[in-house]
């Protein structure tokens, strides 16, 4: 298991931006470069090495300094993991919200995954999904990122 955190303001430079977690708080010695696991502080890439099942927990808080909608995905490989967008819309430029999401994702035997958290530029509008809403960029004030093997 690893939980990494951010504890400190950390602005992104885009609204597609990856996040990357600057202290692994917890690490368990199966999860070092040894294990099945492989993260290096400060990088916003989670390379699992080994098959099998996974828990990833994500919680963000974060603002933007402009009014309007702030998203984040888990993404597995490059590509976003299904049911995991975070979307809030902030009423006001400095306004927090609080994301988070759970997933549980497989990696085939003999298979790697590359895990990552980014900020998303466009999100789908509820009313009509064909039309996206443009993203602010993020302003994460703390966040917290765990994987866990579970099978």
């Amino acid at each position: 298991m690893i939980v990494s955190i951010i504890n400190t303001v950390t602005p992104l430079t885009s609204n597609d931006s990856s996040v990357s977690f600057t202290t692994d708080s917890i690490r368990t010695r199966s999860s070092t470069c040894c294990g099945w696991l492989n993260h290096d502080e400060g990088s916003a890439n989670y390379d699992i090495l080994e098959g099998g099942y996974y828990e990833i927990d994500v919680n963000i808080t974060a603002s933007s300094a402009t009014a309007g909608v702030i998203a984040f995905q888990l993404f597995k490989n490059g590509e976003p993991i299904p049911g995991t967008l975070m979307a809030e819309t902030l009423a006001a430029a400095d306004d927090y919200a609080n994301l988070g999401v759970e997933a549980k994702i497989k990696v085939c035997c003999r298979g790697d995954a590359n895990i990552s958290v980014r900020s998303v530029p466009a999100v789908p509008t509820a009313t009509d999904p064909t039309t996206p809403i443009v993203t602010q960029v993020p302003i994460i004030a703390n966040a917290n990122f765990s994987i866990a093997r579970i099978a």
